[in-house]
């Protein structure tokens, strides 16, 4: 087959692809823009779907933290410990074919369950003069595992397809809509999870059907991924907007300090499409950004976190230069451009210019 040909079902499925309707958010924004830059005869830049690239996280292994295997006489001590039947259960149960390849929100429970067995029979064997080696044997297990804890609860986020999903962009922005959005449940997953981290060592990991229910519920949401997508994408409109807004000098828009017939026609894009559309979405962006942007900076401050994996939730949220921080920043800069030039032009509210929307 010739390169030619080879090219031509790729080539069809662009072609496709680029039929599709835009999402509703998208076409608001870029009417929006439209508008704009008529009336101030200035162009815009469409937003580009791989400036998306850098909120995805980067391969697991360089976020997989490296735990060193713990290597005990397990024939030995599941003899010795004959009075720990829990212990024995967890120790027969690790090397299991299963219980070799378990994934790490597995391994994670499972080593809470390890330590609280080993608690368990550490105070059994307390009493007994003839098990002080067997003690010391067992804490030395327990202090190892405390340890390791940190490591293991990253390694089970970030090998965690459910964690990954949540916190990458989505092919969709957040709908248009006129009842509140909401993804609280999600957010309070993610939430329980990072208080889980927090919470190590002095308080043991829950056990594996509660931490399957965390992950499945971040599995189930869409709105996370798709709310990094509006974000960034609103931001790019924002930023656009303001630099037509910033770029028409006053004094050519309304020469005499007072409304002119095309300063009245920007005022009228600002009633119609930026505050009877535009700024309805930026209120459910911000909504649903500030539990969220809070819950990621409260997973940040997890310690133990791997420098990947911090650098990807600081693109998000958390710094100065984050995703979050810039969709603020665009929405205040934006806020004070209109005020800017349609203050000079005497057409803010209160101002003699200002005026209800045109009819038509």
């Amino acid at each position: 087959m010739s390169a030619l040909l080879r090219l031509i079902p790729f080539a069809l499925l662009l072609a496709l692809y680029g039929c599709q309707r835009p999402p509703e958010a998208q076409r608001q924004m870029d009417n929006y823009l439209d508008r704009v830059g008529r009336v101030l005869q200035q162009d815009w830049q469409s937003f580009q779907p791989e400036t998306l690239a850098p909120y995805r996280f980067g391969p697991r292994r360089e976020r997989v933290l490296s735990i060193a295997p713990l290597r005990i006489g397990l024939l030995d001590l599941i003899v010795d410990t004959n009075d720990c039947r829990e212990l024995q259960q967890r120790i027969s149960e690790r090397n299991t074919v299963l219980g070799k390849v378990m994934p790490w929100s597995h391994r994670l429970a499972y080593d809470g369950e390890l330590l609280r067995a080993l608690q368990q029979c550490t105070t059994l064997l307390a009493k007994q003069d003839d098990k002080e080696a067997l003690r010391e044997q067992l804490a030395a297990i327990a202090a190892s595992k405390t340890n390791s804890l940190p490591a293991t609860y990253w390694n089970a986020l970030n090998t965690s397809e459910e964690f990954e999903q949540y916190l990458r962009f989505a092919d969709q922005p957040l709908p248009v809509s006129a009842n509140p959005l909401t993804d609280q449940t999600a957010i309070d997953a993610l939430s329980d999870l990072a208080r889980v981290g927090a919470n190590l060592p002095h308080a043991l990991p829950p056990d594996r059907t509660t931490l399957d229910a965390l992950f499945r519920t971040l599995q189930r949401s869409q709105q996370g991924s798709q709310l990094i997508t509006s974000l960034a994408q609103t931001t790019h409109g924002l930023q656009q907007a303001t630099q037509m807004l910033q770029a028409t000098e006053a004094r050519l828009l309304c020469p005499l300090q007072a409304p002119s017939a095309r300063s009245k026609i920007l005022l009228n894009v600002f009633v119609l499409f930026y505050a009877g559309e535009i700024q309805p979405y930026l209120a459910q962006l911000q909504r649903r950004g500030q539990p969220w942007a809070a819950t990621i900076a409260e997973l940040r401050a997890v310690p133990g976190i791997p420098p990947a994996t911090a650098e990807a939730l600081e693109r998000l949220a958390v710094t100065e230069s984050s995703l979050w921080v810039r969709y603020q920043a665009a929405v205040a800069e934006h806020t004070q451009a209109w005020q800017d030039l349609l203050g000079a032009c005497q057409s803010q509210p209160g101002q003699s210019g200002w005026q209800g929307p045109a009819d038509g």
